[in-house]
């Protein structure tokens, strides 16, 4: 079987989750892993496509949304999940409302594998706002502590292992 895995990535966290899950297909199927800024093929003669990327400031990478959106109908016809990388979990299914595309049907799914807020990974003004994020979510936490949600986000990767497993499925 061969899975078409094509994501955007900013600081690396899209890449990281893309990274993850190919290593879990990798025994069992042909894997092909594309960074969306390296124009990745059609996903026609691939019997799966995982399209991912980062929600960044509210929004997902544009080339990555004009990918979905060229491939709309080729994608809601084949075996097709997408997952989003975003800091604000409980935001996720707003995301999907407004990121993807009303067009595509992902047969397999739309996941969340979580996110990060790591300004060491980014630059400039990407850098600054994430360190203000970070230190506002550490001090509502100890304003406002809550058991049920993590302190930082973290990557999901019990997540990632799920699509694999659902992916592994159609064979």
């Amino acid at each position: 079987m061969k899975v078409l895995i094509i994501y955007s990535t900013k600081g690396g966290v899209s890449r990281q989750c893309a990274e993850m899950l190919a290593d879990k297909l990798y025994s069992s199927m042909e894997v092909s892993l594309y960074d969306i800024k390296n124009d990745p093929p059609s996903p026609e003669g691939f019997d799966v496509a995982v399209i991912g990327g980062s929600i960044r400031m509210g929004r997902l990478n544009k080339k990555l949304k004009s990918y979905i959106i060229d491939n709309a109908d080729l994608l809601s016809h084949m075996n097709t999940a997408i997952y989003l990388c975003c800091g604000f979990t409980e935001s996720f299914d707003d995301y999907v409302t407004i990121q993807i595309p009303k067009s595509v049907t992902a047969s397999l799914g739309i996941h969340c594998f979580g996110g990060e807020l790591k300004p060491e990974k980014l630059r400039g003004l990407d850098k600054l706002i994430v360190k203000m994020v970070r230190s506002s979510l550490k001090t509502e936490d100890i304003d406002f502590p809550d058991e049920n949600r993590s302190p930082l986000p973290e990557i999901v990767p019990e997540n990632i292992y799920r699509l694999a497993d659902k992916i592994r499925a159609l064979l």
